[in-house]
């Protein structure tokens, strides 16, 4: 019998077996078990968590002629033939991803099924399609047949057009835990016979970075290599280093021992341990000791500070670690370069501690003097610019009613969402697609953001935001960013001053804003579609 690889042999066929995702599979089965099936799906999350999995048993689901609490039977005709069966279609956009491939699928949307309820389209890698195709696919997904549905999975939603995301429902799969893994891991090696310690096992977990797929491959690839996983083998053939080693390599800065933490680096390199593998387990453990300090405190030569700095560091180095140097190097320099920055604490001694900490005391009331000067001067500039904002919001709002108009929102609207779709900055990305154009002059826009919390940062970010916009689109927009119940009054309040023939008035940015009453004043009743 040939060979079958174990995460192709033991990838889950029910709801039950699919690991760490309990949430996601939790509501799938729910809606099953209701009848309420949505017409599309986007499953997002790294590689190797379940998402093309649970797109597989979600189809079976749904088609399945005697479903139990929502999973497949299993027993059925069509569950026993799933795996041949055409009503379920899956794609690989990373090699069909242009819009001839998408349209020969539109007309095959319109083909009712030949043996289940449902016809399903399960994409992978869905971000991997080009415009045309994300435009060609967009129709259908907003007005697909009933017998038709769409799962997307992709492990980049940050690419996929807003446009195909507001017509799915999404669900994000997280990494899986380490001792999920480890669980499944040990019950697969135990029908498989194969013989692994359980140091073995968590390392395999904690080298998969959350993805069942990886473990299960590295399980399959050590189990070839050897009748025993141990740990040891896996330092051997994977590059990766033990526990004992990371405490060694720390011990060493604790102790400021400078010459044996060298050489244990010069070690590392020599066995070829993987460079991102070392400093991930570094960051991992000194973290933990910053967090056993930050609770418990204690007279130790590192303090929280310390291993704050390091980690830091050391984080910021896995961003350089494909350019053409070696990446001990870069080690070495920021271990020594920590060792130079703290040599104030190298001499570690209890008494000249107890000492130190005395003279503190005595300093006490001259340095909380000194804070207590610069935190009120602090709070007065966070005021100043809670003021300043303030009065710019007014003003924005002002000046956007003086013509506000339904066309102009329309268009706005239009542009934000072309916008957002080619927008590579995540932050500003994230915050206009959390927001809502309300209102829209020839000059300013209103925004209102739907969390309450992005207002604040939104309108920090204003000026980056309106670059970038009026970059893309050719415009000179003014925007501001308010909350959902700011929106409410300030709409009651343009709608009292059209009543009472109150007239919004242009004002520069650096005046506040003031309202006027025209007795005379006709309104256009179009601004009343902005509402």
């Amino acid at each position: 019998m040939k060979y079958k690889v174990l995460y192709r042999k033991y990838r889950p066929d029910n709801f039950d077996d699919i690991v760490g995702q309990e949430y996601i599979i939790k509501t799938l089965k729910n809606s099953i078990i209701n009848g309420n099936i949505s017409h599309a799906y986007i499953f997002s999350g790294p590689r190797g968590t379940g998402k093309t999995t649970t797109a597989k048993v979600f189809s079976k689901a749904i088609n399945c002629l005697n479903t139990h609490d929502g999973s497949p039977c299993g027993e059925c005709e069509f569950c026993k033939n799933f795996h041949d069966n055409p009503d379920i279609i899956e794609i690989d956009a990373a090699s069909n991803n242009g819009v001839d491939e998408i349209r020969e699928l539109i007309e095959n949307v319109k083909l009712t099924p030949t043996n289940g309820k449902y016809k399903v389209y399960i994409i992978d890698e869905v971000h991997m399609l080009s415009t045309s195709a994300f435009n060609a696919l967009l129709l259908t997904l907003e007005e697909p047949p009933a017998h038709s549905i769409f799962i997307l999975a992709t492990t980049n939603i940050e690419n996929v057009p807003i446009t195909i995301l507001s017509r799915c429902q999404r669900y994000d799969f997280q990494k899986i835990k380490i001792d999920d893994i480890v669980n499944r891991l040990k019950y697969i090696s135990k029908v498989e016979k194969i013989d692994i310690d359980d140091d073995a096992l968590k390392e395999i977990a904690y080298l998969s970075e959350g993805g069942m797929r990886d473990a299960l491959s590295l399980l399959d690839q050590l189990s070839k290599s050897s009748q025993k996983i141990t740990l040891e083998l896996i330092e051997k053939q994977i590059k990766t280093i033990s526990q004992k080693n990371i405490d060694e390599l720390l011990s060493s800065i604790e102790d400021n021992d400078t010459s044996k933490c060298l050489n244990l680096i010069d070690e590392y390199r020599n066995r070829a341990v993987d460079y991102k593998t070392l400093v991930k387990k570094v960051i991992e453990v000194a973290s933990q000791k910053a967090k056993s300090l930050k609770i418990s405190g204690g007279a130790k030569r590192l303090n929280f500070s310390d291993y704050k700095n390091l980690i830091l560091k050391l984080a910021d180095s896995l961003n350089k670690i494909n350019i053409n140097v070696d990446s001990y190097t870069i080690l070495e320099m920021i271990i020594l370069d920590f060792f130079d920055s703290n040599t104030n604490s190298t001499d570690f001694n209890p008494v000249k501690e107890k000492t130190s900490k005395i003279e503190n005391v005595l300093k006490k009331e001259e340095i909380k003097e000194e804070q207590k000067k610069e935190s009120e001067k602090i709070e007065e500039e966070i005021d100043n610019e809670s003021n300043n904002l303030e009065n710019l919001i007014n003003i924005r709002i002002n000046n956007c009613f003086v013509d506000a108009q339904k066309t102009y929102l329309e268009k706005a609207k239009e542009e934000i969402t072309d916008f957002i779709s080619t927008e590579v900055d995540g932050k500003i990305k994230s915050i206009l697609i959390d927001s809502t154009v309300v209102a829209a002059s020839s000059q300013n826009l209103i925004l209102v953001c739907n969390n309450i919390h992005n207002v604040e940062i939104a309108n920090k970010m204003g000026k980056e935001i309106e670059d970038s916009l009026n970059k893309s689109i050719n415009k000179m927009y003014k925007i501001i960013f308010i909350s959902g119940d700011r929106w409410t009054k300030e709409k009651e309040k343009y709608i009292q001053n059209l009543k009472t023939k109150t007239v919004y008035k242009y004002i520069e940015e650096k005046e506040i804003p003031k309202e006027e009453k025209i007795v005379n004043s006709i309104f256009d009743k179009s601004k009343l579609e902005i509402i």
